[in-house]
C-alpha cells in the first residue's frame, strides 16, 4: 500500500485548526479556573462575615485565619490577611441588594450602550424579579465571571 504524501495546503489548514482548538481549550480552562476561584473567594468572604456575626469575632480573626491557611497550604498564594479582607469585602459589597439596585438604575439611565443589549437586559430583569436568595445566587455567578483583579478595581472605587 502506497502512502500518500502530506499536502502542504491541507497540512497547514490542519495545524491551524489544531492550534485554534488548543488555544480555545486553554482559554476555556482559564475562565473555568477563574470562575471557581472567585466563587471560592465569595464563599470564604461569606463565611468570615457569618462567623463574625455568629460568634462576635473581630477583625483579628482574619489575621489568624490567614496564618492557619498559609500553614495548611504552604506555597499557595492568595490567603494573606489583605486578600482575606478583600474576599470579605467582595461578599459584603456584592451581597447587598442596594448596591445592585443602584447599579441597575445607572445601567437603565446610561442610554444606548453595550449594556443595553438583550443579554444585559435579561440579567437585569432576573435581578429585579428574583427574590433575595435567587438574586444572591445570580449575583454570585455574575461576579464569578469577572477576574479577581477587575473585582478588586471595582471594590476599590466604590464607597
Amino acid at each position: 500500500m502506497k502512502q500518500k504524501t502530506i499536502g502542504t495546503a491541507e497540512y497547514v489548514a490542519f495545524v491551524t485548526e489544531m492550534k485554534s482548538r488548543i488555544l480555545a481549550a486553554r482559554v476555556s480552562a482559564a475562565r473555568a479556573v477563574n470562575r471557581d476561584l472567585i466563587l471560592l473567594y465569595w464563599d470564604i468572604g461569606q463565611a468570615i462575615v457569618e462567623k463574625q456575626k455568629q460568634f462576635g469575632w473581630g477583625e483579628a480573626v482574619i489575621d489568624r485565619l490567614s496564618r492557619d491557611l498559609l500553614a495548611a497550604f504552604p506555597g499557595v498564594a492568595g490567603f494573606s490577611p489583605r486578600n482575606l479582607r478583600n474576599m470579605k469585602q467582595l461578599y459584603s459589597t456584592y451581597a447587598v441588594s442596594e448596591f445592585w439596585q443602584q447599579a441597575v438604575a445607572k445601567i437603565k439611565l446610561a442610554g444606548p450602550s453595550r449594556l443595553s443589549t438583550p443579554i444585559w437586559q435579561q440579567a437585569v430583569a432576573k435581578l429585579s424579579a428574583a427574590d433575595d436568595s435567587d438574586s444572591a445566587s445570580i449575583l454570585r455567578q455574575v461576579v464569578a465571571e469577572i477576574p479577581w483583579g477587575q473585582n478588586l478595581l471595582i471594590l476599590n472605587k466604590i464607597d
